[in-house]
């Protein structure tokens, strides 16, 4: 018999994130809106995932929910198989809006601050090479591997 037939099949790697059946809603002064129902996907180490739609459909609503800030009315959201019930210093977020950011610093000095605000990144210990762009897939890589 060859050696792939002795082999142990292998299993599949845990999800890194598992969104579940997740419906949000928020409330308006007039309205009651569902920004997303019933959304359901995981996201496995070494994923990249992209959240793409029109302007309204739920994408920083959902993200909000990751990263502890909103309650799903229904369903779970699980970050490396624990649920994410609240904000937590494991999961850093920088939102687009105008008044979150700093307006004179450039998008990596701004996720820098952020990081060296939370404790999360010691300039003197890691230093990044300095490139002329920035790549969300490497930096963003990088910056994680930065925070444990």
């Amino acid at each position: 018999m060859k050696n792939a037939e002795h082999a142990s099949p292998q299993a599949a790697p845990a999800p890194l994130l598992e969104i579940d059946n997740v419906t949000l809603q928020y409330k308006t002064s007039e309205h009651l809106v569902t920004a997303a129902q019933d959304v359901s996907f995981n996201v496995y180490p070494s994923d990249r995932y992209i959240l793409l739609g029109p302007s309204g459909c739920g994408k920083s609503t959902l993200l909000k929910a990751i990263g502890g800030y909103m309650k799903p009315v229904n369903g779970s959201i699980r970050l490396k198989g624990v649920e994410v019930r609240e904000p937590s210093p494991e999961r850093m977020m920088v939102f687009q809006e105008f008044d979150q950011l700093l307006p004179w610093k450039t998008v990596r000095q701004n996720v820098e601050f952020a990081l060296i605000a939370s404790g999360c990144w010691r300039r003197s210990n890691i230093d990044p090479p300095r490139r002329s762009k920035f790549d969300p897939g490497r930096d963003a890589a990088f910056l994680s591997s930065s925070c444990g």
